[in-house]
């Protein structure tokens, strides 16, 4: 716990240190969570600055996008609906194929919502890293704390989630702030806790012509693998307590970590003016000037000292004890040339053109004779070429296509060509509309995939080819209704996947997968009825396994008193998938792999909850998986991993703007 009132100290101690600021322009949010044009006059939507004058607080959020080339409104979470939904793999999916526990490995479930990751092994991962990709910068007129903790459990098998934000103007144009990120889980089964740690500290610059963000950023990733329960039956015919089920692996852990370096730096050339993308006004030049420095480090190893050989199918180096290990370290310098839109109706496009140089170096093991091994160091490279067109400041049409292709390296003839587009019926404030997708990429392998030496996993000379995928989809949406529906079309040739054996295998034929997927948020007074629904359909579901159908139901009854000041929310939450061959995990590795044992799924998981609001604070008691006991016991996850049994959750989201 000492962890915690260090970072609370260091939070409290920033949001102590005050500036005398200006108000600043841009899309903005006052103290109650409204936008600033929304909000009603309220005592607390002013604060005093150092030297005793009221100071609007306005805060303007973003995020970097297209490269690094152009800035995206980010919007700050102050729905109450949805703050017991903290799990960040549900933020990013609604099905998933995880170990049970939060903090552990997992797979989503919807095809078009997979990532993949530069380091192979932070795919199962990547929900719960913070990289400069996810990073939400700020300008605000006033210093700005938020804190949000989770908690439940009893001892030995708690469940703690920390999130701590603070950040603050040291001038109208120069932002800073730190944010900490902390999820420590014993879980409920043996062997199966996860602790992770998120330290960021960001910065962004503006002023005139030049702008520049930065990030410095560290996650540590520490998982003990118990390889899944020895007897599924245990769970679903018998009444032990799961703190008693026998698991494979008593001493299996994994250890990830990242650094990140980033620097993005830009520079106007021309007049500055305004331009209105979607709902956001940002300003421009006509011409900008970026460089951008990322550096990043990247390790993975596994640890197991007391050898399961019943669990593990092969042993090849030490018959007592595994340690394998692989580093990644990689510099990217990229260039760009940005020609911003402008008002001449004749040519009124945008277009980037830029390059950029990667340099990586892996540390893993090799063999270097017929009986010696040892870890070495290997170096690659790629250089790349970027083109973008676009036209985003339109009045009812908004496109952007974007080219890149590898001329030189190991991944020499890569290419990824994306359009999007954007037609709005009427102007764009109406609200509704649909977009338009396509994409075709041909990627090369991960460099590990080429060849791996650990102590139970190993493959070498596979001859992968480049793996090309096509997508195109078509989205309706109407923000007056809450309605979105959409279908997305995947033709993937050479797919790439992690077979019945846990090694690498690729495709000999051609896999397509149909995607159709539905929001809609019904209101019947104070009772609202949110469903999201994905339909997918593989042509190989023996390489490519997906549930037919998965859902995320949330119902509530949600209501205000004293006038707003109180509000208070009730719902359950119901989380489906049908059954499908749903993965199984290679701890060796930090794999997910096929199976063709036993279909899993069709079991809804139940969330009873209850939210409320005092002024700035949120809180939630939530009864999570309240139906473990109830009708059938079937809740795995992925093959011989229970997700955790029913258990009492605690949370709160605290907000400062002063």
């Amino acid at each position: 716990m000492k962890q915690y009132f260090i970072i609370l100290a260091l939070v409290f101690g920033l949001s102590t240190i005050s500036f005398a600021q200006r108000k600043l322009s841009g899309a903005s949010i006052g103290p109650d969570g409204k936008s600033m044009s929304q909000q009603s006059k309220k005592d607390d939507s002013k604060m005093l600055d150092s030297l005793g004058y009221n100071v609007e607080s306005v805060i303007k959020t973003w995020k970097l996008t297209d490269m690094n080339s152009s800035v995206q409104e980010f919007k700050l979470d102050t729905v109450l609906g949805e703050i017991q939904n903290y799990n960040p793999i549900f933020k990013r999916s609604i099905s998933n194929s995880y170990l049970g526990n939060l903090g552990s490995a997992y797979q989503s479930n919807i095809y078009i919502d997979r990532e993949k990751d530069g380091f192979l092994f932070f795919d199962a991962y990547r929900a719960y890293m913070d990289k400069p990709e996810d990073i939400v910068y700020f300008n605000t007129t006033t210093p700005y704390t938020r804190l949000f903790y989770e908690t439940g459990g009893p001892k030995g098998q708690s469940e703690n989630l920390l999130r701590a934000l603070q950040t603050q103007n040291i001038s109208p144009n120069w932002n800073t702030g730190i944010k900490y990120d902390l999820i420590s889980s014993d879980g409920q089964y043996q062997n199966q806790k996860t602790k992770l740690y998120d330290l960021t500290i960001f910065s962004s610059y503006k002023k005139r012509n030049y702008g520049m963000n930065m990030v410095l950023n560290m996650n540590r990733i520490s998982a003990n693998e118990n390889g899944g329960i020895v007897n599924d039956t245990l769970i679903t015919k018998g009444d032990e307590e799961a703190q008693n089920i026998q698991v494979n692996l008593s001493q299996g852990k994994s250890k990830l970590t990242n650094f990140n370096l980033f620097m993005n730096n830009s520079y106007g050339i021309g007049k500055e003016r305004e331009i209105v993308i979607e709902e956001d006004t940002t300003y421009s030049y006509a011409i900008d000037l970026l460089y951008t420095l990322n550096y990043e480090k990247n390790s993975w190893q596994f640890k197991d000292e007391n050898l399961n050989k019943e669990f593990y199918s092969n042993i090849f180096l030490n018959q007592n004890s595994t340690f394998d290990k692989v580093e990644q370290s990689s510099v990217k310098n990229t260039f760009q040339i940005v020609f911003n839109e402008n008002e001449n109706k004749w040519i009124r496009l945008g277009a980037r053109f830029g390059i950029e140089s990667e340099f990586l170096k892996y540390n893993l093991r090799r063999n270097v004779s017929q009986y010696a091994w040892q870890q070495k160091d290997e170096n690659i490279h790629n250089n790349q070429l970027v083109a973008s067109l676009f036209s985003l400041s339109g009045k009812s049409v908004n496109w952007k296509a974007v080219g890149k292709y590898v001329f030189e390296g190991y991944r020499q003839n890569d290419y990824d060509l994306d359009y999007q587009l954007t037609k709005w019926f009427g102007e764009k404030n109406s609200g509704h509309g649909f977009k338009l997708s396509g994409r075709l990429e041909s990627t090369t392998p991960n460099y590990i995939l080429d060849k791996y030496y650990g102590n139970h996993q190993q493959w070498e000379d596979l001859n992968l080819d480049k793996e090309t995928e096509l997508r195109v989809g078509v989205e309706y949406f109407n923000k007056k209704y809450r309605f979105k529906i959409g279908a997305k079309f995947s033709q993937i040739d050479n797919y790439t996947y992690f077979g019945l054996q846990a090694t690498p295998e690729q495709a000999s034929s051609g896999i397509s997968v149909l995607t159709g997927y539905l929001q809609k948020n019904f209101k019947l007074g104070n009772f609202y009825l949110n469903q999201s629904l994905v339909g997918q359909n593989s042509s190989n579901e023996k390489l490519l396994p997906l549930p037919t159908l998965s859902i995320y139901s949330n119902n509530y009854y949600k209501n205000e008193f004293f006038n707003g000041a109180l509000g208070i929310q009730t719902g359950v939450s119901i989380h489906y998938n049908t059954s499908f061959y749903a993965p199984n995990y290679m701890p060796a590795t930090g794999q997910f792999f096929l199976q063709n044992q036993k279909e899993l799924g069709d079991y809804p998981k139940v969330n009873v909850y209850f939210n409320f609001r005092i002024k700035r604070t949120r809180l939630f008691v939530m009864y999570e998986h309240a139906n473990a006991s109830i009708g059938s016991k079937n809740y795995f996850s992925a093959l011989h991993y229970p997700i955790n049994p029913s258990m009492l959750k605690y949370g709160l989201i605290w907000t400062f703007y002063n």
